[in-house]
């Protein structure tokens, strides 16, 4: 029985499409066209009828509480705002600042090239001050942490493989040695068990577009700890970060938490996409999720090297399920037009340089009967 056979009917899903690239933009809500057509009523109406009692300064708010639970987050400590690379600069910046003292960013080589360029960003503005070191795998961040370093920020799964790192384990390390950490969950949330408490994590980012639903161009999410937003200054001050919004004085105060990371106006077109988000989730207890997204997982590794590891696929994503994130990768040749094939097929996935195929499974929607039907098509695929 799939205990969430309920939530599967809450999405628009294209009769005999199997969508497996949750990893690059999650399937569409049902609710999502009705907010969209209200929203442009509203702007047709203006302020004549319904557009100031629309909550789109809470939008930041209301979007975060109710993906906290799926990262292990307290009500309150995670908003919605910009984009996962504007969140990346301004956790980076504030941890920065509040280790003012030490001059050295840590990541990996595999992070997501987003979150890269925004450290060396921030390297080539420095003028000197600071400095970036990389690290090939958990082991060796977990050995690399020193005093000089001022802040870790790394990617919670590889992008490519699906490769899922011990938050804790990295964090503790970090801690260590008076260093803070950075966690972006985009390729975790809401797909594979997330604990940024447990784990004592620092900041964590994360885009709203892929297993969390919330359409092309949403918002991304930021966390912090409690207590240490407020510790610095913002790197970036705007006034939906201020403790009082519409009071507009000329001097910013900043809010106290997480909400001086807002920043400017809401993004009011994209919350309301995202909006889509607060008809699903509040449903869903994470465990349920979580172990659905394991049961998928094992199954679809297990049928992919039956079916079709005599025709040339390897598997690259962990076999342990706690070391895996959401999506399931795997190596075939001519890996680039078998994604073109599977697409004339009817199962979406994508493709990364050289030779990789990413199945994101989504467990919101993907079925234990579109698996097997993916690896099917797959093996036609590669026989023809």
């Amino acid at each position: 029985t799939d205990p969430l056979a309920a939530i599967r009917d809450l999405f628009e899903l294209p009769e005999g499409l199997i969508y497996l690239d949750a990893n690059s933009v999650g399937p569409m809500p049902k609710s999502v066209r009705a907010r969209a057509s209200a929203l442009l009523d509203d702007w047709v109406r203006l302020r004549q009828l319904g557009w100031s009692e629309r909550a789109w300064q809470q939008m930041p708010s209301l979007l975060g509480d109710a993906i906290a639970p799926f990262i292990g987050a307290g009500k309150g400590d995670v908003v919605f705002a910009d984009s996962t690379t504007l969140n990346q600069f301004k956790a980076v910046s504030h941890a920065l600042a509040i280790n003012r003292g030490r001059s050295v960013m840590l990541t990996q080589n595999s992070n997501f090239p987003t979150d890269v360029h925004v450290l060396q960003g921030l390297v080539e503005h420095s003028r000197g001050q600071l400095s970036l070191r990389f690290v090939d795998n958990e082991d060796a961040a977990v050995a690399a942490f020193d005093d000089s370093i001022a802040v870790a920020a790394f990617s919670h799964v590889d992008y490519r493989s699906g490769a899922r790192w011990d938050m804790a384990r990295v964090t503790a390390a970090a801690h260590a040695a008076g260093a803070l950490t950075v966690w972006d969950l985009c390729h975790s949330a809401g797909a594979v068990p997330v604990d940024v408490e447990g784990a004592n994590a620092d900041f964590a980012i994360g885009c709203g577009n892929k297993y969390l639903c919330g359409g092309p161009g949403s918002p991304a999410f930021i966390y912090a700890r409690k207590g240490l937003a407020d510790r610095a200054f913002p790197a970036i001050a705007g006034w939906m970060g201020h403790a009082d919004v519409l009071a507009f004085t000329r001097d910013y105060v900043p809010h106290q938490g997480v909400k001086r990371f807002i920043t400017g106006t809401p993004l009011v077109g994209a919350d309301e996409l995202a909006g889509g988000m607060l008809d699903i989730w509040p449903q869903i207890e994470p465990r349920t999720l979580w172990a659905k997204h394991k049961s998928l997982t094992d199954f679809l590794i297990g049928a992919l090297r039956q079916q079709c590891g005599p025709l040339g696929v390897e598997v690259i994503s962990p076999d342990d399920y706690d070391r895996r994130g959401g999506n399931v990768t795997f190596r075939a040749p001519g890996a680039n037009a078998i994604v073109e094939a599977l697409i004339a097929q009817g199962v979406i996935a994508s493709f990364r340089n050289p030779d990789a195929i990413r199945f994101g499974v989504s467990p919101l929607v993907i079925r234990h009967q579109d698996c097997l039907e993916a690896v099917v098509r797959l093996r036609r695929v590669l026989e023809s």
